[in-house]
């Protein structure tokens, strides 16, 4: 079994729900969280973050590269942020920063849609 296997299942149990109470919370199956906490598939982002907020945890703990489910720092691994903020576009040719701002566009009004159609 995986970290993120072990992670799920662990934060399932403490919650005490049912792997399908918890695929309704989550928008999937209780064969598919099954199929997560065995580590025969690995969610994808949009799962990632959602397991992460339905469990108040952060990715990283979710993942395994913090120990501290509260632990919202970036791990030690990362490069420490500079002075002045970080940017993702630092470094890209102009021509990469304009996709990197048409995805990030794309994202939030999927984001935004997904949002209303649940409420």
């Amino acid at each position: 079994m995986s970290v993120l296997g072990q992670r799920i299942r662990q934060l399932r149990h403490k919650a005490n729900l049912t792997q399908a109470q918890l695929g309704k919370l989550l928008g999937c199956s209780g064969s598919t969280v099954s199929l997560y906490e065995g580590g025969q598939r690995s969610p994808d982002t949009e799962m990632l973050v959602r397991l992460a907020d339905v469990f108040d945890v952060s990715v990283d703990y979710l993942l395994g590269r913090v120990s501290d489910p509260a632990h919202r720092e970036k791990p030690e691994s990362m490069p420490a942020e500079p002075k002045g903020g970080w940017s993702v576009a630092e470094g890209l040719t102009p021509e990469g920063a304009e996709l990197l701002e048409v995805l990030t566009r794309e994202v939030k009004k999927r984001f935004s849609k997904t949002d209303r159609s649940q409420a």
